[in-house]
């Protein structure tokens, strides 16, 4: 697997995750252009049950998004991360911080418009969802900018991020 890629899948059938491996995944979320990666547990996209561990860092844009067929659960091993919950017309309905200290753990039901947006440097966390991985199941929202524009995107983050944090 090239250092540079942004996800790596586990070449075992059975695995651990050592603190010294979380230290790897960050150096390869930095070295990466889009700043973040992504090291799934399971062996490949096929697998019935997706394990990850999630580096995101401020840097890393991110996008709402829902999924139509699958939960979602997330926990915060390093940093703080705020989850925030959308309505179908973009309306901010809850969000909260992620905090290995505090609230750790989320689950996300299916077909709810959600996003992570980092608050510290970097934010390692597992992400856990039934596979496999289907594309067509991620459905991006018509109220949020076009993804393909680096700029509107980063202006969309910051006013989240604001807006959501007062909720908090």
């Amino acid at each position: 697997m090239s250092e540079n890629c942004l996800v790596e899948f586990s070449k075992e059938e059975s695995c651990s995750v050592m603190q010294e491996q979380i230290s790897q995944l960050i150096e390869k979320a930095f070295a990466n252009p889009f700043k973040k990666y992504r090291y799934c547990l399971h062996q490949k996209p096929e697998c019935t049950l997706h394990e990850m561990i999630i580096v995101t860092t401020k840097y890393d844009l991110k996008y709402p998004d829902k999924h139509m067929y699958t939960t979602e659960s997330n926990i915060i091993l390093r940093g703080k991360l705020l989850m925030v919950l959308f309505n179908e017309v973009g309306d901010i309905q809850k969000s909260f911080v992620l905090d290995p200290e505090k609230t750790f753990y989320f689950r996300c039901e299916k077909n709810r418009y959600h996003m992570t947006l980092p608050l510290t440097d970097i934010a390692v966390y597992i992400e856990i969802k039934e596979g496999p991985f289907v594309d067509k199941s991620n459905i991006f929202p018509d109220w949020a900018p076009n993804r393909e524009n680096r700029e509107d995107i980063i202006t969309f983050n910051q006013m989240i991020k604001e807006k959501a944090l007062k909720l908090v």
